[in-house]
């Protein structure tokens, strides 16, 4: 199946920053999709506005409203789970205070793990989010697990001290549910591939600015945005690529 991953669009009606317009950025991103094969499911994987406002989720709300495939949510640290649920009551969110999913597609199961610590920027796995992955994850099918910060290291300090903390219990959970096939994240504005738990783990861009991977005190940079694509085979491989939102002429070769 094939799986879309947008990230950290901070979508705002005013440009961010004084010079980043978000909301142009994820209209480019969402053409490009739209200019490709319909996905089973588009993932926005946290930081969907920029400051937690209904205004701002009803201005992201108008953007997806139209879409011929569907969508489904994760919070990150700039997001608001009140005005989340307010302005996407639809969302399958979990009972409980966090805002989780469970999605079943095909013979997968994508696990939607909020990792949000109200007024922080760093996450965290904590009994919360364990009790929920225990009650939600199925015994019998495989999973893909995302979340919105990674629960390792990138290499850029300023992203590192702002990670989610409390990765021991979510390798030791991980250590027990063998059917998990792979960790998906944003928050990190960079396209970033590793491994967690002996799990491929991906990170997805930004389709607006990027994190600056350079030496020093954080910064961004306005390097071509962009989303993943993940071409996920149940039980047998996951396959991502990394797509430029900014679409170019496609030459084919002549011989």
């Amino acid at each position: 199946m094939k799986i879309v991953q947008l990230s950290d669009l901070h979508l705002c009606s005013e440009p961010l920053y004084g010079s980043v317009d978000t909301l142009v950025a994820l209209d480019r991103a969402l053409r490009r999709v739209l200019a490709t094969a319909p996905p089973e499911l588009l993932l926005i994987t946290g930081d969907l506005v920029s400051n937690g406002t209904c205004e701002e989720y009803q201005l992201l709300r108008s953007r997806l409203a139209a879409l011929p495939f569907p969508y489904a949510l994760l919070p990150g640290n700039h997001d608001r789970r009140a005005g989340l649920r307010e302005v996407f009551p639809e969302q399958a969110w979990s009972d409980d205070v966090l805002c989780c999913q469970r999605l079943d597609l095909g013979n997968g199961t994508l696990l939607l793990l909020d990792t949000v610590v109200p007024g922080k920027e760093w996450g965290e796995v904590a009994a919360p989010q364990v009790a929920w992955l225990d009650a939600a994850c199925p015994a019998n099918r495989p999973v893909l697990l995302a979340q919105h910060q990674p629960p390792f290291d990138v290499g850029i300090a300023g992203m590192d001290a702002i990670r989610c903390r409390g990765e021991d219990f979510l390798a030791q959970w991980l250590a027990a549910h063998e059917r998990v096939e792979a960790l998906l994240c944003g928050h990190v504005h960079r396209f970033v591939s590793s491994s967690f738990a002996g799990r491929p783990a991906r990170i997805a861009p930004s389709p607006a600015h990027q994190i600056a991977l350079q030496d020093g005190p954080l910064a961004y940079t306005l390097e071509p945005g962009g989303y993943l694509v993940h071409d996920w085979l149940p039980g047998e491989r996951l396959l991502t690529h990394y797509v430029p939102a900014e679409m170019e002429p496609v030459h084919v070769y002549r011989h």
